[in-house]
């Protein structure tokens, strides 16, 4: 990304060097307009019934699909992917949409409650909209990260204020213009820099969805503190696999492998350490580092590894490669950039022997690495896992099914995948999100609709003619404590016996 001298983000391939187009750098004003623009369609929006939204979610999705082409060479030319990496991400969008049109008139419904013991009235959970949520999106998956937020959003019936990475905003741009090209305007995109997502929370919206890292992260809650916006946070990831000594090995590699170079390690659910017990150490190692060795990486359709998105993380990506090595790691595949590609790429990278200290356990490195820790038992390996910042996805593979829903039950992240690597967070009727730096709140599911909407608890009478219950306080026959004594006795006390007894006070 650069900003020109007429106020331009031009955005070039990473794999090739070559540009790819430009886009406004935006500001302030332009931020306001956006805003205040997108709180007249949600108005419109929030008035249509939840069968109405769904029908027009679903038009999203078929404009999607009218311009699949479109989209996903935008995707693969901004963000330098493989072909089939960059229709995935269309695909994804569209498995998006289809289940927050799906779930959404169900999650979304009213719903009853029980009373008691205050029988006489009737309770229900309302759900209604924010109004204008503010979507600030990074660069690793340009279109597949924001639909996670828009879909679910506009599924609640918001509208949708979106900042794409300034690296990829060509994308952001024309995801905006084919969802409103479905009708409303209910997507209205700002391109620039970190200053124009600041703006963004500056400028009104009723709740902040951000994607990145725990720096921006905290500077955005900083922000939206000065109003009390509500913010969900996903902020990445340290995602440790578990391997066990009955897994299936082979099966166990190939995920390691596909977990930790898929979309060139770019990718918050990835894994990032493979913590494998002593007896299966070795022969992990070896599988790993044959299957790296048979990655086809470069600008071919068929390619299985791309580009490096930001330049700057391939020196982030060699600063936690030596550290490993002066720590007594070894990099047994990889290891460099690749000069022999144009554009920017670093090769899928293994590193065997690696420790608790290095930065390579430690530290998200965001890159093409996969780091393998030799670990005594299954319980140092939890131990190892949860003894890290990050908590937003893992992995554990063991034949032992019971066993690896005991362990999943000790990993504190938000995912975990048993035999199999990536796939939760491709599930959009699971809930996705982090603990600890990873973030907080949650989008997919039922939870990331209900995310996206004001939660109202309303109370009224269930028969006519009821009296207020409130106004017994001030009347002389309002409950005394020796009634209230015995109530409490009658209703909550353990057994038969002990309730009669309470009765006779």
């Amino acid at each position: 990304m650069t900003v020109t001298d007429s106020d331009k983000l031009e955005s070039s391939n990473p794999a090739t060097g070559e540009l790819v187009g430009a886009v406004p750098a935006m500001g302030p004003d332009d931020v306001a307009r956006a805003t205040a623009a997108a709180r007249r369609a949600s108005k419109d929006f929030a008035a249509l019934s939840l069968r109405d939204r769904a029908r027009h979610l679903r038009a999203i999705r078929q404009a999607i699909v009218d311009r699949a082409d479109d989209l996903a060479s935008t995707v693969a030319a901004e963000a330098g992917k493989p072909a089939a990496d960059a229709w995935l991400e269309v695909f994804s969008s569209c498995l998006l949409l289809t289940y927050a049109a799906h779930a959404g008139p169900k999650a979304l419904r009213a719903r009853s409650v029980p009373t008691w013991p205050l029988v006489i009235k009737r309770a229900r959970v309302q759900y209604s909209p924010f109004g204008v949520i503010g979507v600030i999106s990074p660069w690793n998956y340009p279109l597949t990260v924001p639909m996670q937020a828009i879909a679910f959003a506009l599924g609640a019936g918001n509208a949708v204020v979106l900042k794409p990475s300034e690296l990829t905003p060509l994308t952001g741009v024309l995801l905006g213009e084919v969802v409103n090209s479905a009708g409303m305007d209910l997507v209205h995109v700002v391109t620039g820099d970190g200053r124009v997502g600041e703006a963004v929370v500056r400028s009104g919206v009723d709740k902040v969805c951000f994607t990145g890292s725990p720096i921006t992260g905290r500077r955005i809650m900083a922000a939206a503190s000065d109003t009390l916006t509500p913010v969900v946070m996903e902020l990445g990831g340290k995602d440790p696999m578990i391997v066990c000594d009955d897994a299936d090995i082979e099966r166990a590699a190939r995920a390691a492998v596909a977990g930790a170079f898929s979309n060139s390690g770019q990718t918050c659910i990835a894994v990032e350490r493979a913590l494998v017990v002593a007896p299966v150490y070795d022969q992990f190692v070896v599988r790993v580092t044959e299957l790296t060795g048979e990655l086809r990486q470069g600008t071919e359709p068929d390619a299985h590894v791309g580009a490096i998105i930001r330049p700057p993380q391939m020196e982030v990506i060699e600063r936690r490669l030596a550290d490993a090595v002066a720590r007594g790691g070894r990099i047994v595949a990889g290891g460099a950039r690749r000069d022999d590609l144009p554009g920017s790429f670093f090769a899928p990278t293994v590193v065997a022997d690696v420790t608790p200290d290095m930065e390579l356990v430690r530290e998200e490195t965001f890159g093409p690495v996969l780091p393998v820790m030799r670990v005594a038992d299954v319980t140092e390996a939890v131990a190892v896992a949860n003894d890290c910042d990050y908590g937003l996805n893992s992995s554990v593979f063991t034949r032992d099914r019971a066993e690896a829903r005991r362990i999943a039950g000790e990993l504190i992240t938000g995912g975990v995948n048993i035999n199999d690597a990536l796939l939760g967070a491709g599930i959009p009727s699971l809930p996705f999100g982090g603990e600890k730096w990873s973030g907080f709140g949650r989008v997919h599911g039922e939870e990331g609709l209900r995310e996206f909407s004001r939660i109202k608890s309303v109370v009224e009478d269930r028969f006519p003619f009821t009296p207020g219950m409130a106004g017994m306080m001030l009347r002389s026959e309002r409950p005394t404590p020796e009634l209230l004594n015995k109530a409490i006795g009658v209703a909550y006390s353990s057994g038969v016996a002990k309730r009669l007894k309470a009765l006779r006070k």
